[in-house]
């Protein structure tokens, strides 16, 4: 990760949206990973973009222990939290890992669904474009057609009519 002596800093965890909408900051450190670099080459001026994080910004690229992203992908099915990509997920556990190393970490997003998973590990986010997530939530399945309604969302058919299942949110307590 990074030296002993940074520990206590503030890390930036960078996703796409912030790298393509140019966050920089001067006070920590900014990480990310290889996947996110990936994403932004795909688009305008996003290769330069991305060079420039990469070398001139300073930014690390970092990989997760897999301990890290197991537990990010433990979380996600406990509150249906489906829509995650491999390079969101990655950016979550690099920031647990921060955190659980005494740095703090901060994740720069504009993305939602980053955001909860950010909220619901009690781990900090610097919102960008939208005004962005206030509360942690949890996904819970119901039946359009026939208004069944289940547990955790998982995605799926119906067991009662065989529609596809869709998913709304509902608060999860502060534990």
């Amino acid at each position: 990760m990074l030296d002993p002596i940074d520990t206590g800093k503030r890390v930036y965890v960078l996703d796409t949206s912030a790298i393509l909408f140019g966050f920089t900051s001067i006070e920590g450190i900014q990480v990310t990973c290889r996947e996110v670099i990936e994403e932004v080459k795909f688009g305008g001026a996003a290769p330069y973009r991305a060079e420039l994080m990469k070398n001139e910004a300073g930014a690390k690229i970092i990989e997760p222990s897999q301990k890290y992203v197991e537990i990010v992908r433990k979380k996600m099915s406990e509150v249906g939290e489906v829509g995650l990509s491999e390079a969101d997920i990655k950016l979550l556990a690099i920031a647990l890992e921060f955190k659980d190393k005494n740095f703090h970490p901060v994740i720069v997003s504009a993305d939602y669904s980053i955001q909860n998973m950010a909220l619901i590990f009690n781990v900090n986010v610097e919102k960008i474009i939208h005004r962005g997530v206030t509360r942690k939530i949890k996904w819970i399945s119901y039946c359009p057609s026939c208004k069944w309604v289940g547990g955790v969302f998982k995605g799926g058919r119906c067991p009662r009519c065989g529609a596809r299942l869709k998913r709304r949110p509902t608060s999860l307590s502060s534990k």
